[in-house]
C-alpha cells in the first residue's frame, strides 16, 4: 500500500512532466537541496533543477511572492538563491501557491473561508495587503529573540499566513493559518538544556489557568511535535487576542491539512494516546476553548475560483491526461456513455463532444472547451454550470 507521501510524489512527477508552465530543461530529474545547501540523494523526478527552483511557484503568484518575501525578510524553507525549495512537495510552496493571490484579492479569500469562518468583509492586515505570510505578531510575547529582532518564519513562533476579517456576527477577527502537506513527525529525544529554555519561554503561558491549554499532559510531553507547534501557535493566538492586536475581538487558528495524510494524524507518542487516536483528537482534549481552533481540509483549495486551474492540475487527485484516462477514471466506455453519467450525476441534458486535445461540454448554443489535462471534478462542475446557465436563460426568455 502506497503512503500519502508516495502518492504525492507520483502526482508531482506527473504534473512536472505534463504542465505547460515549465520549460523542458526544468522537467529534468534533480537531487533535493536541503537547508544547508547540500544536494541530498539521487536525482528525483519530484525535484526541480536548482536553477529552476523558483518555478515551483505557479506563474500567477511567483513574482509577487518572491518580492513580498524579500521585502519582509522571510526565509524560504530550504530555499535556493533567495527563492523557494526545489522540492515539489514543499508545504511552504503549496501554501503560497494556494493563498498567494489573496494578498491582493480579498474575494478569493472570502470564497475560501466564508463558509467555515463566516467571513463578511475582508480587512487589510498590513498596508496594501489582505493576507500576509509567516506572521509572528507585533510583540515578542515569549522572549524568543532576547538578543535581537525576530525573523518572520525562523526561530520564533509563527504561522504560515494570517488575515483579518469581519464576521457575519460583527466581530473583527484575526485568523492565523497553519498549512500542512506531507509532514509527519518522529519521537524527539530529550534535550535538557533546550527544554529548560522552552520552559522559561512558554511554561508560564502554558500553565496559566486562564490560558488556552488544559493541563492534560505534562509539559515534557507537549514538547513532541506536532503538539509543540500547536501549543505555541495557540499561545500566540491567545496573547494576540488579549492584546486586541489589529483591533481584533477574537483570534483563531485555522489548521489546513490534507485528509489523506494519516501519517501526520498518527504522529503521537504512547503518552498522547491516552487522550485519543489521532493528533486532532488529542489536540481537542488539550484545548480550553475549542472554538479558537478550526481544522480545514486542504481539498477546499482545489477549487479554481479560489486558487487557479494550474493549482488544481498540480494537486487534484482526479486529473486526466487524455480520452483513455478520462474514460478509465469515470468508468465509461465511450463519451456517449459519459454523457449519460453526467446526466445522472449532474442533471446535465447537453452533449459531450470529442476534440483533438480535449472535450467540449455543450448545451444549446453555448459550449465550454476543456483541454487535457484537466480534473474530472472540473468536468462535473462545468456541466452543472452550463445546465444552470441554460435554465436561467430559459427563465429569462419566459419572463419577457
Amino acid at each position: 500500500m502506497t503512503t500519502y507521501t508516495e502518492q504525492q510524489r507520483l502526482q508531482a512527477t506527473t504534473w512536472k512532466s505534463s504542465t505547460t508552465t515549465l520549460p523542458p530543461e526544468a522537467k529534468q530529474p534533480a537531487p533535493y537541496e536541503d537547508k544547508t545547501g547540500a544536494s541530498r540523494g539521487p536525482a528525483y523526478d519530484f525535484c526541480l533543477p536548482r536553477e529552476h527552483a523558483a518555478l515551483s511557484l505557479l506563474p500567477e503568484v511567483r513574482e509577487p511572492a518572491l518580492a513580498l518575501f524579500a521585502e519582509l525578510g522571510i526565509p524560504w524553507h530550504a530555499g535556493i538563491d533567495g527563492g523557494p525549495s526545489n522540492h515539489l512537495l514543499s508545504s511552504q510552496v503549496q501554501c503560497v501557491n494556494a493563498l498567494g493571490q489573496m494578498v491582493h484579492d480579498p474575494e478569493r479569500l472570502r470564497l475560501a473561508f466564508a463558509d467555515v469562518l463566516g467571513t463578511q468583509d475582508v480587512l487589510e492586515i498590513e498596508p496594501g495587503r489582505f493576507l500576509t505570510f509567516e506572521y509572528i505578531g507585533p510583540t515578542d510575547y515569549f522572549n524568543e529573540a532576547p538578543t535581537g529582532a525576530r525573523v518572520r518564519g525562523a526561530h520564533c513562533t509563527s504561522v504560515d499566513a494570517a488575515f483579518l476579517h469581519r464576521t457575519r456576527d460583527g466581530l473583527v477577527e484575526l485568523v492565523l493559518v497553519e498549512w500542512k502537506y506531507t509532514e509527519s513527525y518522529r519521537t524527539r529525544p530529550a534535550e535538557p538544556v533546550k527544554d529548560q529554555t522552552r520552559w522559561e519561554r512558554y511554561g508560564a503561558a502554558w500553565s496559566d489557568p486562564d490560558g488556552p491549554i488544559l493541563p492534560a499532559l505534562p509539559f515534557e510531553q507537549i514538547l513532541q511535535e506536532p503538539l509543540y507547534q500547536l501549543v505555541r501557535q495557540q499561545l500566540l493566538a491567545h496573547a494576540l487576542e488579549k492584546d486586541r492586536a489589529h483591533g481584533a475581538d477574537r483570534v483563531r487558528v485555522v489548521h489546513v491539512s490534507p485528509g489523506g495524510n494519516t501519517a501526520y494524524q498518527q504522529s503521537l507518542q504512547p503518552a498522547h494516546r491516552g487522550l485519543g487516536d489521532s493528533v486532532t483528537e488529542v489536540w481537542s482534549k488539550l484545548m480550553r476553548h475549542p472554538d479558537r481552533f478550526v481544522p480545514l481540509d486542504s481539498e477546499l483549495f482545489l477549487d479554481e475560483d479560489i486558487t487557479s486551474p494550474e493549482y488544481a492540475l498540480r494537486h487534484a487527485p482526479d486529473v486526466v491526461l487524455d480520452e483513455a484516462s478520462l474514460l478509465a477514471a469515470t468508468g465509461a466506455e465511450s463519451l456517449l456513455e459519459l454523457e449519460d453519467i453526467l446526466y445522472s450525476d449532474d442533471d446535465f441534458d447537453g452533449d459531450l463532444l470529442q476534440l483533438d486535445d480535449g472535450v467540449e461540454v455543450q448545451l444549446g448554443h453555448v459550449g465550454y472547451r476543456l483541454s487535457y489535462p484537466f480534473p474530472v471534478s472540473l468536468l462535473h462542475r462545468t456541466a452543472q454550470r452550463l445546465q444552470r446557465e441554460y435554465e436561467e436563460e430559459l427563465e429569462a426568455d419566459d419572463d419577457q
